[in-house]
């Protein structure tokens, strides 16, 4: 009898909890988490705004061990910079296109664009493949535009590689959210290879990563 009342109880508590969940709305606010932010430098000897009219993203898949992380086969292609370049070759990458119509006259389905920020996540600009997360990618980032020409064939190039997550889930029994604890990585100017450590970590507000020309 006993155990009967007890169970009754369980059911009691589980009834309640379930008919609090379901008049609560999670608003974990967390899609953006793990994402960075790009932006460029825009101040005296930056870029200008008509530079900007036209920016590349590429994304590439990068080899996961056993345990699911990135690793390189350094004795084929020992660095990421070479790794990118043979897929650029292949052209086994993910690109998508910004355009910001700077300086055209916007229309209804051509609205202007003048952000001078671009921002990666998990699920965008790209579609998420997966369970895979940025960090199991390198990205380049391409200026295509210089004032009064087009740099299709030789743009200003930037690699972001070597990025890491740190996370973790928190939350009641009726919501769990995501937060982001770290996230870290490195910021190469392929032109002079000049490197920048990352680190985007969020301290209450969004820490962009600078872009210099």
């Amino acid at each position: 009898m006993a155990g009967m009342f007890r169970l009754i109880a369980m059911l009691g508590v589980a009834g309640a909890l379930a008919g609090c969940c379901a008049n609560n709305v999670c608003d974990c606010n967390d899609a953006r988490a793990d994402a960075f932010y790009f932006k460029f430098d825009t101040g005296t000897g930056g870029f200008v705004a008509t530079e900007l009219d036209t920016v590349v993203l590429k994304r590439y898949a990068l080899r996961l061990d056993a345990k699911g992380l990135p690793t390189l086969i350094k004795t084929v292609l020992p660095t990421y910079t070479a790794y990118a370049d043979s897929l650029d070759k292949a052209g086994t990458f993910d690109q998508v296109n910004v355009v910001r119509n700077v300086g055209l006259s916007a229309t209804a389905t051509r609205p202007r664009v003048t952000t001078d920020t671009v921002v990666i996540n998990n699920n965008a600009p790209f579609t998420q493949a997966g369970p895979r997360k940025l960090s199991t990618y390198l990205y380049r980032i391409e200026v295509r535009r210089a004032p009064g020409q087009l740099l299709r064939d030789n743009p200003r190039r930037y690699q972001v590689d070597s990025l890491a997550l740190t996370g973790e889930f928190y939350g009641t029994g009726c919501c769990t959210c995501y937060r982001n604890l770290s996230k870290t990585g490195r910021l190469t100017k392929l032109d002079d290879k000049s490197v920048t450590p990352i680190n985007a970590t969020e301290n209450g507000r969004v820490m962009p990563v600078p872009i210099k020309k």
